[in-house]
């Protein structure tokens, strides 16, 4: 979905905002503070339901205000989402109410890059999981409703350890069933899809890190080679002095090592950050390669990338058919790389929650 057209109502300090014209690249820049970044979070409250700044949409919705409002229009597409400060939503696609957000994701599929994150690598299992499950959501159309009976299963099987510490295994049998079936699935659609994904982040990992060997290992989050269920079965007493599952596809990994060790222990802070680079932008790439365009919020771009790795990441971005939303505080090497590359953009001043189209 190409975006030409997106209103902003009611978001942080912006003022309503009602922006035309939009290009394969955007560029918003101002002073810290004066709510460029708040552009991009509308775009992702749009796209996924939630802010990537905070959890609370009291700390987003402007003060003395019940709700906010995000709208934007395709040639073909007309999207919007109406959040309120209880956290529920309205979310409409070409005018009819659609009951999940997943819809919207679909239609809208969406990459946070941030140059000055480490995250990915750095913070755990979690965050690699997420990257994951965000390309599995669109590429693998079994993948959403499978990891839904999942997630409902697990959730009641641990309520279940919690509740009561003398449960028997065959008072779980039920539960360990039906969650190492749909355990099982989840673990061949991931292997699949890794095994898609690789040679694309090979790809872009030549093109950003040319002189190291990386290689993503996935772990399934229990041992595949027996099962599960096996898992489940001989693990049982430990789950109940937890109180929770231990084991199964919510534990999965994607570790990242080098000929010298694990990722996160061995490269500098500049490496890691070229290396999420190339996890996402090769993502991007496998979605393109389905006739699936993704847009992109790229925070900050000059703030830690030099010239070189910003005019390599906009050239890749514009290979692969992306929609661009770039803040900046120092807008001219943002536009001599798109001038340089003869990319179509437009430019936006951003001051005290305003923004004002810069004519080419």
């Amino acid at each position: 979905m190409l975006i030409t057209r997106l209103n902003i109502e009611r978001v942080r300090n912006l003022k309503a905002v009602a922006l035309h014209g939009l290009q394969p690249f955007n560029v918003f820049y101002g002073s810290n503070g004066s709510g460029k970044t708040s552009v991009l979070e509308a775009v992702h409250l749009l796209a996924t339901g939630r802010s990537f700044r905070t959890h609370l949409p009291k700390n987003y919705i402007q003060h003395h205000t019940q709700d906010a409002i995000v709208f934007a229009q395709s040639e073909t597409e007309k999207i919007g989402m109406q959040k309120y400060l209880s956290g529920e939503q309205l979310i409409k696609v070409n005018g009819d109410s659609v009951a999940t957000q997943g819809q919207l994701a679909k239609i809208l599929p969406l990459q946070h890059l941030e140059p000055q994150s480490t995250d990915i690598i750095d913070y755990g299992a979690k965050p690699r999981r997420q990257m994951l499950d965000w390309l599995m959501f669109h590429v693998e159309p079994e993948f959403y409703a499978t990891w839904q009976f999942y997630a409902r299963t697990l959730k009641q099987r641990n309520s279940l350890l919690k509740s009561n510490r003398y449960l028997s295994l065959s008072d779980l049998e039920p539960w360990n069933k039906m969650l190492s079936d749909y355990g099982e699935i989840l673990h061949s659609l991931r292997s699949m899809v890794i095994e898609k994904w690789t040679p694309f982040f090979q790809a872009d990992l030549k093109r950003l890190l040319p002189q190291l060997d990386i290689q993503m290992e996935y772990q399934p989050g229990f041992h595949d080679e027996t099962g599960l269920l096996n898992d489940l079965t001989n693990y049982h007493s430990k789950d109940l002095e937890r109180g929770y599952t231990e084991y199964g596809p919510h534990r999965a990994d994607i570790r990242l090592k080098t000929t010298l060790g694990e990722a996160d222990a061995i490269l500098s802070r500049g490496q890691k950050k070229l290396l999420i680079m190339a996890l996402k932008l090769s993502q991007i790439a496998m979605l393109h390669s389905c006739n699936k365009e993704t847009v992109v919020l790229l925070d900050d771009l000059t703030a830690e990338l030099d010239l070189t790795a910003q005019q390599r990441l906009i050239e890749r971005l514009s290979q692969l058919g992306s929609q661009v939303f770039i803040t900046t505080l120092e807008y001219d090497s943002v536009k001599n790389h798109l001038h340089d590359l003869s990319i179509s953009y437009q430019l936006f001043n951003v001051e005290q929650g305003q923004i004002r189209v810069i004519p080419q």
